[in-house]
């Protein structure tokens, strides 16, 4: 599906849209933001600071917020409760979505029958089944612009380092255990988190995991799982599954947002090959030989350069929406496209369907 959106490949990271000079651009980009939630007002302050790029409108339908936002936000940003009158009046170049998951495909389809040429973010995961996300990749596929959802882990130094270790460093790998924990779910009726409409932490947490397992593995051939309730009565609070590939690989996962002790989520990949074994965390990455011939490699988060036009929080944040921008300027797929974002609903659909 990948070349049906008739566009090259980008690069991980496009690292020269925050350089006007150098990307020729005399006038900025005009980006809209819908819905504003954390993530929203993440990605407005990014954009919002990035040189070839400024945040023209927003849009939420929630009353309190939109007026919220027409008191406190620069006169210049046009505050909406209607997506298709802001993408008609404002005519953005981009448009970033960061709203519920259960709304983001009928969102993309409004985005793009109302302007087929938009570039579309859409935060992580990209839909709530695999089914919808092949929607929103039809749509897509209907589109002269470009799609890409914020799997922003892809965008570590240090996740990139570790990949690149499994390529060069790893012998023949035999096992892998990998997690991500979180402490956001400690008790019953934990907000938003513990309603269905939230979809559990397979569609919270757990995709960024997912989506590092399939960048560093490929799909699985065969999935076994289980899951659990902790807190939440509507929706799993713990997933555990066991993934097998056809090259004799197998490891399994734990997603859980139920566990004491973590400020922030905390991800975690281990590999055991026959000559070694590999750790790759947010903080670092560490091959130990196991045959002790060439001692241990260790690379921290700060041995890797970490300079950003704009740095509001972790810098993969900010080096995803400038691969974002940069991909729209130049008409490139994004590696974290919405085809690729469908193998995470795809891979969760699997899990789901062996919990059951």
């Amino acid at each position: 599906m990948e070349g049906q959106f008739g566009k090259r490949k980008c690069r991980s990271a496009c690292g020269e849209f925050g350089k006007p000079e150098q990307t020729g651009m005399r006038n900025k980009m005009r980006i809209s933001i819908i819905g504003l939630g954390k993530m929203g007002l993440l990605h407005s302050g990014i954009v919002n600071s990035l040189p070839g790029a400024k945040v023209t409108s927003v849009c939420d339908q929630d009353l309190f917020l939109s007026k919220l936002a027409s008191a406190i936000l620069p006169k210049s940003i046009v505050v909406y409760r209607d997506v298709n009158k802001m993408i008609s009046e404002e005519c953005p170049d981009a448009v970033f979505v960061t709203t519920p998951t259960d709304t983001h495909v009928s969102i993309v389809n409004d985005l793009i029958k109302a302007k087929t040429d938009l570039n579309v973010f859409v935060e992580k995961p990209l839909a709530t089944s695999h089914k919808d996300a092949g929607i929103a990749c039809e749509a897509a596929n209907r589109s002269r612009g470009v799609h890409m959802v914020g799997f922003q882990k892809r965008f570590s130094r240090v996740f990139q380092k570790g990949r690149q270790l499994v390529r060069e460093t790893i012998e023949e790998p035999i096992f892998f255990r990998a997690y991500c924990f979180s402490s956001d779910v400690l008790r019953e009726g934990s907000g938003w988190r513990s309603k269905k409409s939230s979809g559990g932490v397979l569609l919270d947490s757990a995709p960024h995991l997912l989506d590092i397992l399939l960048w560093f593995f490929g799909e699985p051939s065969s999935v076994k799982a289980i899951k659990k309730h902790v807190y939440s009565q509507e929706v799993e609070d713990y997933v555990h599954a066991v993934l097998t590939y056809d090259s004799a690989l197998q490891g399994y996962m734990d997603a859980c947002w139920s566990v004491s002790n973590y400020r922030l989520p905390e991800f975690l990949v281990e590999i055991y090959g026959r000559n070694g074994l590999l750790t790759v965390t947010d903080d670092f990455v560490k091959f130990a030989d196991g045959r002790g011939t060439s001692g241990s490699l260790v690379y921290h988060r700060q041995d890797f350069p970490s300079s950003v036009p704009f740095l509001l929080t972790d810098p993969e944040y900010t080096l995803e929406d400038l691969a974002f921008l940069e991909a729209a300027r130049t008409g490139c797929t994004p590696e974290t496209s919405f085809v690729q974002a469908a193998k995470i609903n795809a891979l969760i659909d699997r899990i789901l369907d062996e919990s059951r």
